[in-house]
């Protein structure tokens, strides 16, 4: 099972930038990149804040944003987080099913084949 991406800590400025700062959020651990695919996919879209602004740098989340859309960037990206978490699980889920079926359905075809050797000696 995938390691759950969550936020460390809050956000902290750490550059200037036309008016507003560069911000970095560090997470919890590195994402796959099946998690980077979901985080950058979200359900929905039309604000200032975008997933396709946010660089990330190993553990870490980079974004610009004014000060007085942190509140905003920060309601997204736990978001996004939250979305992409939920959707990795559900592929692994997904995964461990198809896994399942084919692991029973090799299974079942041994089992046809022992059962048809029993002609063997006819």
């Amino acid at each position: 099972m995938t390691v759950q991406i969550l936020r460390a800590t809050g956000p902290k400025p750490v550059g200037e930038q036309n008016g507003g700062f560069s911000w970095t959020v560090p997470l919890n651990a590195a994402p796959t990149r099946e998690w980077l695919k979901f985080f950058n996919t979200p359900d929905e879209s039309g604000s200032v804040c975008m997933p396709s602004l946010v660089s990330i740098h190993h553990r870490d989340l980079v974004f610009p944003a004014r000060e007085d859309q942190i509140t905003e960037w920060m309601e997204s990206i736990d978001l996004w987080i939250a979305t992409a978490n939920a959707r990795v699980a559900a592929a692994e889920e997904r995964r461990g099913q198809t896994l399942e079926l084919q692991e029973r359905g090799a299974e079942a075809a041994k089992t046809r084949l022992l059962e048809a050797d029993k002609y063997r000696s006819l």
